[in-house]
């Protein structure tokens, strides 16, 4: 059964306050009916326990590129994406509350990764989450972000779309910058492999953006904007012009483009 998320105050809120920053704006719900937020208090339990699994992931991630002895100054980096992620989670947990919703862990809480991956090396296993999580999913998700930013005027959701969006719009090419060092240190012979992992990772993305219909500017759907919500057709334009655009560019300078 999933546990409920809290913020334990005390000694830790002075550190809390320090990496989130202030408080969100306050936020009226009268103006938004009550289906538009049950809807949100879904979307954005979800969007919270997304953020939660990424603190975890690039945690490991830091613990990957020191195991795998990488350069000093690339640690600073890595421990950034932590902070970032932490401050994401801590947001959208704040914004659930205020729409009348509790945030919840994952269930189960720890993340499982697969053997397999954990039997791999350390600098193989660091360049794997870079791929992954950082030049596909968290690129496609800057764009995602980006379009509702462009969209959603509520103030207090638009507080934690824009300061999401200041973290995100850095990740993809630092994890770009860290892949094509990374890559130095793996034979030619194993791009093969890297490409295999590459489609596998974008499979789900591409037949979701394959739903695609019509346009965006057939879609300016201004009452899911306004809770920073946007429907599966709106987002599955977005995330094709993604794959289009950044990420096919990051995985040509990589050359990891899957066949």
């Amino acid at each position: 059964m999933s546990r409920q998320a809290f913020f334990a105050g005390g000694p830790f809120a002075h550190h809390h306050r320090n990496l989130v920053g202030p408080p969100l704006p306050a936020l009226d719900l009268s103006p938004f009916e009550p289906q538009r937020l049950i809807q949100a208090r879904h979307v954005w339990q979800e969007r919270f326990r997304s953020e939660f699994r990424s603190v975890q992931v690039l945690t490991r991630f830091l613990h990957e590129v020191v195991g795998a002895g990488d350069p000093i100054d690339v640690y600073a980096g890595a421990v950034e994406l932590v902070r970032d992620e932490v401050r994401h989670a801590s947001l959208c947990a704040s914004l659930c509350r205020a729409i009348g919703a509790q945030p919840f862990l994952p269930d189960p809480v720890e993340l499982r990764d697969p053997p397999q991956f954990l039997a791999a090396e350390l600098g193989e296993r660091a360049m794997h989450t870079a791929l992954t999580m950082l030049v596909v999913n968290e690129t496609i998700s800057t764009c995602l972000i980006a379009d509702l930013r462009g969209r959603c005027e509520t103030p207090a959701v638009r507080f934690v779309i824009d300061a999401t969006l200041a973290d995100e719009e850095t990740h993809g090419n630092w994890g770009l910058a860290y892949a094509q060092a990374a890559l130095q240190r793996f034979p030619v012979s194993t791009k093969p492999q890297w490409r295999q992992l590459v489609g596998s990772v974008l499979a789900p993305h591409r037949q979701f953006a394959a739903t695609k219909r019509g346009t965006l500017a057939d879609m300016p759907e201004p009452a899911l904007a306004a809770l920073g919500l946007s429907s599966p057709g709106r987002q599955a334009i977005v995330v094709d012009a993604a794959l289009r655009g950044p990420v096919q560019s990051a995985l040509e300078l990589l050359d990891l483009v899957p066949p």
